[in-house]
């Protein structure tokens, strides 16, 4: 039997990024765009679990392209960086977070489980609906740990107090769909809220 409903934030509760950012960013820094896109793949793991906060890395970012400033021109740079970064991912959907919010009413547990840095949920924790209103709320800063590592996983059926194979997880990474499973949730790949719905209807019928 299904007992929870546990969403990644990035392109599931949010609307997908405003790519538009990248261009934005490349006229701060004087940097191509795909620049942005190849080095955050580097630091990302690193930002998500906690160990580097986004002012350190977005200067690590400009120095891998060798843009190097001084003082507090470098920290301004990265600051103003780190905003359009975050802002991209700003824009919550309101039928997924209806959806959501009706399934938890019907009686079933609703989890979040995100790889997110510290300053992401500084600034928008508490202007998140689903994040004030989940039962529980993993978050990789806060554990430690990212997806698609297993004990992430764990740790959200702990605290669903649920059997794994009784949560119903939805991610946009097939890599934390694949350690969702081995896990022994029901997971499927997100790709809108049209196919969610289905495959949550599946879920709780099989």
């Amino acid at each position: 039997m299904i007992r929870a409903l546990v969403l990644d934030y990035g392109n599931v509760i949010s609307e997908p990024q405003d790519t538009t950012c990248y261009d934005r960013m490349s006229d701060l820094s004087k940097l191509p765009v795909d620049h942005f896109r190849t080095s955050f793949s580097k630091y990302r793991s690193e930002f998500d679990r906690g160990t580097i906060d986004g002012v350190s890395m977005y200067k690590k970012i400009l120095a891998d392209g060798k843009r190097y400033y001084i003082g507090t021109e470098s920290t301004d740079l990265a600051e103003q960086l780190l905003h359009e970064d975050f802002s991209a991912w700003f824009h919550i959907s309101k039928n997924v977070t209806k959806w959501a919010l009706d399934i938890q009413k019907e009686g079933f547990k609703l989890g979040i489980l995100s790889n997110m840095p510290h300053e992401f949920l500084d600034l928008y924790e508490t202007k998140i609906t689903l994040f004030q209103e989940a039962d529980i709320a993993i978050f990789s800063c806060r554990e430690g740990i990212i997806k698609p590592e297993p004990a992430i996983y764990e740790i959200t059926a702990q605290k669903l107090n649920c059997e794994p194979h009784e949560i119903v997880f939805f991610d946009d990474l097939q890599a934390n769909i694949d350690a969702a499973l081995a896990a022994g949730f029901k997971a499927f790949l997100w790709t809108g809220i049209d196919q969610a719905q289905k495959d949550w209807n599946t879920a709780i019928s099989s």
